[in-house]
Formats: C-alpha cells, structure tokens, sequence
C-alpha cells in the first residue's frame, strides 16, 4: 500500500487532506511540522511528501533541502497558503529545491488527487 506522509501545521488542512487520501485509498500518516515529519520519513519511509512551507520548527524549504541531500528519490508536493504579496515566492523556492509539484491553499482535492496520482504512476 502507498504511504503518503503529510507535514502541515494546519489541523484542519491535515483533516481534510488525511481523510480525502485515505478515501483514495492510501496509508496517510502526518506530522504537525518539519522536525517530526523528518523523523517519520526516516522511520516510515513514505512513497511520497506532501508539505506546507511555512510552520514553525523547521520549514518546507528546510524539508526539501533535506530530502534532497538524504532521500532524493522520494517525491515531495509543496503547498502554501501565506506570504502571496512578499517579492520572494516561496513556492518557486520549493521548486528550485526539488519539489515535484507545488500549489497555493486552498488546494483542490481533484487537483491534489491528479497530481498524487501522476507523481505516483512515474514511479
């Protein structure tokens, strides 16, 4: 079974991103920010990472780095909902930095579940 690791700081976005992949039928566990979701990668080794890039303790663009350096071959999607109107664009960091898609909140589940899916189906 697949195993997605979701890294947000939001409840509610892990509430409703957990329980539409599990729906789709696949092992969701989650992390309230990036210092449990590097410890969970490390002893769950998901198939995939979804993170949001700003929450406290350590930021997605200090997850991707990492993964980057440690488990290149794990694909990641970034997510953020803050800082639209700041000159540096986060989400064209998290890109930069390996992120195999990255969406502003509120993401569309469909668009969510597309993007999974295709990340997925490339192996």
């Amino acid at each position: 079974m697949t195993t997605i690791l979701l890294i947000d700081d939001d409840p509610t976005v892990q509430a409703v991103f957990s329980q539409f992949l599990t729906g789709q039928g696949y092992t969701v566990i989650q992390a309230e920010n990036g210092k449990i979701g590097m410890r969970l990668l490390e002893e769950q080794k998901p198939d995939l990472i979804i993170t949001d890039i700003l929450m406290p303790e350590m930021d997605g663009l200090e997850i991707l780095l990492s993964i980057k350096n440690t488990h290149a071959d794990v694909p990641v999607i970034a997510i953020s909902g803050g800082m639209r109107n700041v000159p540096l664009n986060f989400l064209n960091q998290a890109k930069m930095f390996g992120a195999r898609y990255v969406f502003h909140k509120p993401v569309p589940l469909d668009v969510l579940n597309n993007a999974v899916k295709l990340i997925l189906e490339e192996g």
